[in-house]
């Protein structure tokens, strides 16, 4: 059957052309290819469609019925492909992005709607959510993930940094004394992540790296919730720094001891086309304010 639409549309566009050479032309294939598709399509329906020499051809009966259709078939593709076009040239269309619910508090949520405002005529589909979505199986156009890539056959290009920081209530640290090495926190209560492992690695400038391992108190999905516990004076927390703010009632525990910040990326399938709606957004990611600008904490 598909074969069958394909033949009629070379078909229809030989008589309307006059000939099998224009028709190759316009339809950027081989004379041979055109002549045969027309053959095809024939032999398929059982009937003539042309009568044909080298230098010229006419329509038979059955062919004229025939052509009718197929006449309708290649303007409708025509009229539906040209006006799809032009569409993507104006830039519209949709565009399914996924980024961490931690992010919704960042610069990053208002330079996504400063690129949609600039084009009026795209669809924005934003989904949130703290664990990693599937990109080919949810159609999604663009992903910002935090944390180092594995190799996934997807594309991706870093586009800021974010720094974190180790929190716990000041009701925490009244109850667990002073803290003065990573080591100390192994065997106090943490807030763990269900996309993170229990491992924390820290760094000093003068005493290099030091990696703890924990058992959490409590485990979410969420790094903001991880926080909300934390200045509940559940456990230990690292959020970004963006959320970090002493009007919540914690502390920065350890500062000269810091935590790696989390590389973010912009990720996407791989034959994505280089002119589409989700290109444009990750150079205007990358063109716009800094990248420690980019998730700065925003007041809406």
């Amino acid at each position: 059957m598909l074969r069958d639409v394909r033949y009629l549309i070379v078909f229809a566009k030989v008589v309307e052309e006059g000939s099998f050479r224009s028709a190759a032309q316009a339809l950027d294939m081989s004379i041979s290819s055109a002549s045969l598709y027309v053959s095809k399509l024939e032999e398929s329906l059982g009937i003539a469609l042309l009568y044909r020499n080298t230098r010229k051809l006419s329509l038979t009966q059955d062919g004229k019925a025939v052509f009718e259709v197929a006449q309708q078939m290649l303007q409708l593709y025509s009229d539906n492909l040209c006006d799809y076009k032009n569409a993507k040239r104006r830039g519209g269309g949709r565009l399914k992005i996924a980024i961490p619910a931690i992010l919704i508090h960042s610069r990053l949520v208002c330079k996504i709607s400063a690129f949609a405002a600039r084009e009026p005529d795209l669809h924005l589909h934003l989904q949130c959510s703290d664990h990693h979505n599937d990109i080919i199986g949810e159609g999604i156009d663009l992903a910002i993930r935090l944390g180092d890539m594995p190799d996934s056959g997807l594309k991706a290009r870093k586009i800021f940094m974010l720094d974190r920081v180790l929190v716990g209530s000041t009701d925490f640290l009244r109850r667990y004394g002073p803290l003065k090495h990573p080591r100390d926190l192994q065997e106090l209560p943490w807030i763990g992540l269900t996309m993170r492992p229990s491992s924390r690695t820290f760094f000093h400038p003068s005493q290099g790296s030091f990696e703890i391992f924990y058992n959490p108190v409590a485990t979410v999905d969420s790094v903001e919730a991880s926080y909300r516990l934390a200045a509940c004076g559940l456990g230990l927390a690292v959020p970004p720094r963006f959320l970090f703010d002493t009007a919540d009632g914690v502390e920065e525990l350890l500062p000269e001891w810091k935590l790696p910040p989390l590389p973010a990326y912009a990720v996407w399938p791989a034959n994505a086309p280089d002119d589409s709606p989700a290109q444009r957004l990750i150079s205007h990611l990358n063109t716009q304010d800094t990248q420690l600008e980019a998730c700065e904490l925003v007041e809406f």
